[in-house]
């Protein structure tokens, strides 16, 4: 039996986007709670800047580490994007091996 190739990769991407999908809201909660904490950051600079405890620089210096402490978590980002990867990459091996066993009468594993 020949395998239709085009509703092979539709049945593939469609098994990998329902399994990425899991992990969007993970990413949608990291993304708003550190949202709300540049946005407090930058209020506090504004106030701060506002009743002169601070000058432009002071406020640079803080938006800065406000910054960098951002940069660190881009770690916790990329371990969920690269789980939210493979689970999709898992997923059309799936539908791949299930479609070829049918199609190729042999058991292929994942």
């Amino acid at each position: 039996m020949a395998i239709d190739v085009e509703s092979l990769i539709e049945s593939m991407t469609s098994a990998a986007v329902t399994a990425a999908k899991g992990h969007a809201e993970d990413l949608k909660a990291f993304i708003d709670s550190h949202t709300l904490l540049i946005a407090d950051g930058v209020a506090a600079i504004g106030t701060d800047l506002a009743a002169g405890n601070i000058d432009a620089d002071d406020a640079q210096f803080a938006f800065d580490q406000i910054k960098d402490e951002e940069a660190t978590e881009l770690l916790a980002i990329s371990v969920t994007l690269k789980a939210a990867a493979q689970d999709a990459l898992n997923a059309a091996l799936n539908v791949a091996a299930s479609v070829a066993s049918k199609a190729l009468g042999i058991v292929l594993t994942v």
